[in-house]
Parts: C-alpha cells; structure tokens; sequence
C-alpha cells in the first residue's frame, strides 16, 4: 500500500512540475515579447512647418473666398528648402484614412481654385512665406461640401539643381473642407455603438459606427466616462475635451475611444455616448480588464485542483479497499 501512494505522489510531483514549467514559459514569453518601433527622421535635410493645417469655409455659388497659410523652414535647416505645390482631391475612408481621390465629385473645387506663388520655389532657413489661395465658385456649382488639399512637398528637382541631397521626401497638406450655400442636407444615423464587456491586454474603450447621408460634412463627437464599481467615483471621462471627427458626405466612419492608462486589472461602470446630427447614442456597461497572464494562472490553479482532487480521491477509494 505504501508503496502505491509513493507512485502516486511521484506522479503528482511530476505534473506539478510540468505545469510549473508550462508557466514560467508561458509567462517569460509574455513579458519578453519584442516590441519593433519604426523611427522616422521628420527633421532630415529638408523640413518645414505648417500653419494652420486646416480649414472650413462657406462659399455663396457665384462668390470667391481668398484664404491663406504659412510654411516656415526650420532652423535646424543648413540650405534653403526647395518646396513644389500642387492641389489634390481629399477623401477620408470607413476607418479615417486619408486617401486623395475623387469621390462623388467632391472635389470640383480643386477647378475652381488658384494659388498666388509660383508652384516652385525655395525658403532660407527659419524663414516662413504665406501662400495665399482663391477659389471661384461657379454660379452653377453643387451646393453642399467640396474638399481639397493644398499640398506643399519637397521639391526633388531644385534639390538636385542646387547639388542637395536629401535622405527623404517630406510634404504636407493643408486641407479645405468647403460648404457651397444653398439646398444643404444635414442628416445622418448612429448605426451602431458598443463597449466591449471583457478586455485583455488591452485599454476599456468604446466603438460606433455612423453614416453621413447628407451632402454636406459633420461633427461626430464620441465621449467616455470610467467610474469605480463600488462608488460614483469618476476615474476618467473625456467630457471636457470629447473626442470630434469630421465625418464627409455619403461615408460611413467607425471609430473607437480609449481610455489610455487603463489599469492592467479591474472592473468598472463605463458610460459611452455618441453624438452626430442631432442624435445621442448612449450606453453603460460593467467592464472587466484583465491581463493574459492572469487568466493563464487561474486555468493552471483550476487544472491543478482538479488533478489533485482526482488522485486524493483516487488514493482515498484504494485506501479503503485495502482494509
């Protein structure tokens, strides 16, 4: 009999051991995951700023608008910054991106402007020069929104007029996001919103999706509040600053909320509210965070009592037919 129980607990020895192993691994692979990060040199032999990078604007059919914007080289320059400028259609896709493309006839403002410099030219060092822009709207043109990008990007033949080499090509677009007056329709739908009820590795956030079917652009402002489980007490909430995207007409865009610092373990009340065309979406949900390695330590304790619960036993019935 004695020596059936040294068998079994030599094999519980073993199991623990194995599992033991398991976990360490598990866990070591975990923590030590590599992390690649792409490191980009924003500031190389030809960089500059721009400001602002944005604007909108109403325009009458039949009326002009002038506006303007700066570029400066920076300092940190040791030549002048050879610049070429030219005008692109602006789009936006499902998830935000930006895309320049022709979309609906969008973008027929692109015919309609002139720019007042030259569509080359060069900046000294610490240097800024305004560009200043003039969009003539045609008395028969589509009321509703027209988008454009001013785009202002290194020039690669006056770098290699000028013996300059550059170790990559920098631009940036200042976009106009233009509503032509008239029969404008603003409408639009929440089509979903939801918070996820169980996170791993990852922060509470809360996603939706809207649709724009005006013919005109519109703000889509997304807010977040965190609370304590046990009390009112507000951990995070995004109330004075909400989260604003731009959404273009006939699109549909999905975006998604976080909270940044959330805590790798904990259960909250998170309240999530979507605002868009004069409609409110909002949703309160108990939200469980949860590290994969915890969730890895709970299944090896489950399995473990399990096993051990199954040989006590086992070693329990053998004991008594023994006597």
């Amino acid at each position: 009999m004695i020596k059936k129980k040294n068998i079994v607990i030599k094999h519980i020895q073993i199991f623990s051991i194995l599992f033991l192993l398991f976990f360490f691994l598990t866990l070591t692979s975990l923590i030590s995951t590599d992390k690649t990060f792409a490191i980009t040199n924003s500031n190389s032999f030809n960089s500059f700023s721009m400001s602002p990078m944005y604007e909108k604007t109403f325009i009458n059919p039949g009326e002009s608008y002038t506006g303007s914007f700066k570029i400066r080289a920076l300092d940190t320059m040791t030549h002048p910054f050879y610049y070429k400028i030219y005008t692109q259609p602006y789009y936006r896709t499902e998830d935000n991106l930006v895309i320049f493309q022709n979309i609906n006839n969008r973008s027929q403002i692109i015919d309609w402007t002139t720019i007042d410099i030259p569509e080359t030219g060069s900046i000294n060092p610490g240097e800024s020069k305004t560009i200043h822009f003039t969009i003539h709207v045609p008395k028969d043109a589509p009321t509703g929104g027209q988008y454009m990008a001013i785009i202002v990007g290194s020039d690669a033949k006056g770098n290699e007029n000028n013996n300059i080499t550059i170790q990559e090509s920098v631009a940036m677009g200042y976009t106009i996001y233009a509503e032509i007056n008239g029969d404008t329709i603003h409408q639009g739908d929440i089509v979903n919103s939801d918070i996820p009820s169980f996170v791993i590795n990852k922060n509470i956030s809360g996603s939706s999706i809207v649709k724009n079917t005006g013919n005109v652009h519109s703000d889509a402002i997304y807010k977040l509040q965190v609370s304590s489980l046990f009390s009112d007490k507000i951990i995070y909430t995004n109330e004075d600053r909400p989260e604003t995207h731009l959404v273009l007409p006939d699109r549909t865009l999905y975006n998604e909320t976080k909270w940044d610092n959330t805590p790798i373990v904990g259960i909250f009340n998170v309240t999530y509210s979507v605002e868009f065309e004069g409609k409110i979406s909002t949703i309160t949900k108990l939200v469980i965070v949860c590290p994969a390695w915890l969730l890895i330590i709970i299944f090896i304790i489950i399995v473990f009592l399990i096993v051990w619960l199954f040989v006590r036993a086992k070693i329990h019935k053998n004991s008594k037919l023994h006597f």
